[in-house]
């Protein structure tokens, strides 16, 4: 089963200010990251597990909170953890089209 999961820097970042890290895990598995239907699916797995996870996020040596700043490393993280065919395909298909 292919399932996507943080990396303990990503989610300790992602719970700075919280008691404890926690883990996300999306799966991916299901969709067909070639196609923008199966991107845009992969994208909303990834923003509602990043919206979890980035509740209570501070940047490191900071006391501000910054939750943008945490679900964009987040999503970077989360991306660069695919398997280099679906990185390529997830990358591909979120090109724009372009008609002659």
């Amino acid at each position: 089963m292919k399932v996507l999961a943080s990396l303990a820097a990503v989610l300790t970042l992602a719970a700075a200010g919280s008691a404890a890290a926690g883990e996300a895990r999306v799966r991916w598995n299901d969709l067909d990251l070639s196609t923008a239907a199966g991107a845009d699916a992969f994208d909303a797995r990834l923003d509602a597990a990043a919206r979890r996870m980035c509740r209570e996020a501070r940047r490191p040596g900071s006391r501000i909170g910054d939750r943008a700043w945490c679900r964009s490393a987040f999503r970077s993280e989360a991306i660069r953890q695919l398997p280099g065919t679906a990185q390529v395909e997830y990358a591909l298909s979120r090109l724009p089209l372009i008609e002659a």
